[in-house]
């Protein structure tokens, strides 16, 4: 129950003021409020209406709230000042008592609306003046802001009301200096309460610096409400028009204000505040631009046509100018003025057609990077924007247009699931505002650069693999002939000589062509293990003999002196004779590199066949690869033959400890029994 006492006694009091003040002005003729110098009160009272409802939405969602309860008191204030201000014409034509009252309370206190403005300011969202150093200035702007009431409080009715307009006196203590004195007061009243508001919208800026994202988008609100008070006092002020359309466009403001801090409190982030401010920010410029050209058209057309032509005339050729100029204009100048703002943003195909056209007169990837960050600076007229895209190595590339502001926050950017890289915008700004549709655009022309460029990454690799590889194969074709011509070509040459050596020995000396021959056969003997080395370096012969899991499990044992190594494997047999060299090769060189670097004592190996492709998995609980370690010749290698066929190759560090390299190698139509045979490379890791 005591839950609902501050916002129904709000609710009650302020429907209560409006009530009365609807009464009065009904019960009042204009006649009796010419004599009192006053007008309806209905129109006085009604804001304080809208900001008890924001009172009584905050208090009910947030029991308590300091800025629900200033709301509150400002609300009921309000209203009361309206309510009294109808009362002053009644009570005075009918010669009731309380007419000094209505004078008192709306001349005298009426000022400590503009005490509880500040007061919003200072408090809002939290509630809380800035700690720190900035509270002995919050607590000036907040004592400053009662400058003008006290002031008006303590002056004297000639002062305060000129030529005396009370009926008696609404002096609640005499002031004992003179009039003089007591103008100067006021004066200084009203440049301390005045500098008081300027003073806490510099706080308000301070605690949107240091406040954390979600006081941020409550801070906007206030920001969006602050744009609409500014708008409609301009807009009454320039157009002059008085009486309804005034009190109308007041009224839309405090609104704004009771709608703003009441969503702001309670649930910020309902809307897009961002893209509202945006919108509000372009809508008020093109109307600015839109009614001054309107202003220079009109003012044209009476200094050219005059009173020549009848009203008919005027009216035929204003038409013809609103069809064939003025539209056409004002769509046109609207257009630039939210370019010139916003930029591109609201031309999603203009957006796209700019970057692409940057991106085709780029040639290369270092010109492609700063063309996309320019591009995104020039499509959302953002100052500063950082594109950022990661290699397939996992490194990083970037590009920054502009100087980048002290707080920035980021995008990521992904593409069916994989992150491709981030973008990296200011935080501060309305131009940095980006509303969810902003931001969509934003992510998608950013991500298909993003693709486009990893492509061209992609495609510059494979060209420098399928150089490795072709540089890799004619060094094994020159080794292997190096090996012919230079080994086996003399050795086999050796054996010829002996052989005919001995058969003309063979009659004159028996002993000598049996040692030539045995020197021959020894020849043959060490010819034969050449050529058994390059069978095997072409493909391993266990692979033939045993098959890939007994190869793979011959490889462990070879290591067992040195490491624990237990082998899985599952449906491994008639694989393409490629997977199989690779997958063998992978777990040869992932196994030496556990012996040599990791200091590991166990090593799991595991081979894993599915529908399309072999996995390979070798895992160790040695020390793991430090972040400052590069990549040696023997993790490139695992990398290189995994990627030969088509296929791919990591190498990760757990969190539980040890390495972990795991290679997907794909076969099926794009593999065959006659896909190129992976070279033998080193195990440095």
């Amino acid at each position: 129950m005591s839950r609902l006492l501050e916002p129904v006694a709000v609710a009650v009091t302020s429907l209560a003021a409006v009530g009365a003040s609807l009464w009065l002005d009904l019960v009042t003729t204009d006649a009796e409020r010419a004599a009192a110098s006053t007008e309806a009160a209905t129109s006085t009272a009604v804001p304080g209406l809208m900001l008890a409802a924001a009172s009584v939405v905050v208090l009910l969602a947030r029991p308590g709230d300091t800025v629900g309860r200033l709301l509150g008191v400002v609300a009921c204030w309000w209203s009361l000042d309206g309510s009294f201000y109808g009362w002053i014409a009644f009570s005075l034509a009918r010669g009731l008592p309380g007419t000094d009252l209505g004078f008192w309370f709306v001349a005298r206190s009426g000022a400590f609306l503009l005490s509880g403005l500040v007061g919003l300011l200072l408090l809002y969202p939290t509630g809380r003046l800035l700690p720190g150093r900035w509270r002995p200035l919050a607590v000036l702007a907040a004592a400053a802001s009662v400058a003008l009431p006290v002031a008006l409080l303590l002056a004297p009715d000639a002062v305060v009301f000129g030529a005396g307009e009370p009926v008696g006196s609404t002096e609640l203590v005499p002031f004992p200096f003179s009039d003089a004195a007591a103008e100067a007061m006021l004066r200084a009243g009203q440049v301390l309460t005045l500098g008081s508001v300027v003073l806490a919208v510099a706080l308000l800026w301070v605690r949107h610096r240091g406040a954390s994202a979600y006081e941020r988008t409550q801070l906007r609100w206030l920001l969006w409400a602050g744009i609409m008070c500014v708008l409609m006092v301009v807009a009454a002020s320039t157009l002059s028009v008085g009486g309804l359309v005034t009190t109308v466009l007041l009224d839309l403001a405090v609104a704004a204000l009771s709608i703003s801090v009441a969503i702001g409190l309670v649930r910020p982030r309902t809307l897009d505040v961002d893209a509202l401010v945006a919108w509000t920010l372009t809508t008020a410029v093109v109307a600015a631009v839109v009614v001054a050209v309107d202003l220079l058209v009109l003012a044209a057309g009476t200094a050219v046509l005059g009173e020549r032509l009848d009203e008919r005339d005027v009216t035929v050729v204003v038409l013809v100018l609103a069809v064939v100029v003025y539209g056409p204009l004002r769509a046109w100048l609207g257009g630039l003025v939210r370019r010139l703002l916003l930029g591109r943003r609201g031309d999603r195909y203009g957006a796209v057609s700019a970057l692409a056209a940057r991106l085709e007169t780029s040639d290369s990837v270092d010109e492609q990077l700063p063309a996309l960050a320019g591009a995104v600076a020039d499509a959302f007229k953002v100052r500063h924007v950082r594109v950022e895209v990661l290699t397939p190595d996992g490194g990083l590339l970037s590009a920054a247009h502009g100087t980048a502001p002290t707080e920035v926050h980021q995008i990521d950017i992904a593409y069916q699931g994989e992150q491709v890289g981030r973008l990296v915008l200011p935080v501060d700004g309305f131009r940095s505002m980006l509303s969810h549709r902003d931001r969509g655009l934003l992510v998608d022309l950013v991500r298909q650069a993003a693709v486009a460029i990893r492509a061209r990454l992609l495609a510059t690799e494979l060209q420098e693999s399928r150089e490795r590889l072709v540089i890799g194969r004619e060094d094994d074709r020159r080794r292997i002939r190096r090996d012919l011509h230079d080994g086996l070509g003399p050795a086999l040459g050796g054996v010829a000589l002996r052989l005919q050596a001995a058969g003309n020995a063979i009659d004159a000396d028996p002993v000598r062509a049996r040692e030539l021959v045995r020197l021959a056969r020894t020849e043959v003997g060490d010819a034969l293990e050449d050529v058994r080395r390059l069978v095997h370096d072409l493909r391993p012969p266990a692979l033939d003999d045993l098959g890939l899991e007994a190869a793979v499990r011959q490889q462990a044992e070879r290591v067992r002196s040195e490491l624990d190594v237990t082998v899985t494997a599952s449906g491994v047999s008639g694989l393409p004779a490629a997977v199989e060299v690779a997958a063998y090769r992978i777990v040869a060189e992932a196994l030496t590199n556990v012996v040599r670097h990791a200091g590991a004592s166990r090593a799991d190996v595991c081979l894993e066949a599915g529908p399309g492709a072999l996995t390979v998995v070798v895992a160790d609980d040695g020390r793991g690869i430090a972040a400052d370690v590069s990549a040696g010749v023997g993790l490139l290698s695992l990398r290189e033959r995994a990627e030969e066929l088509g296929g791919r190759c990591e190498v990760s560090c757990p969190e539980s400890g040890g390495t972990t390299v795991r290679a997907v190698l794909p076969y099926g139509t794009a593999v065959s029994e006659t896909a190129a045979v992976p070279r033998e490379e080193g195990s440095v890791r």
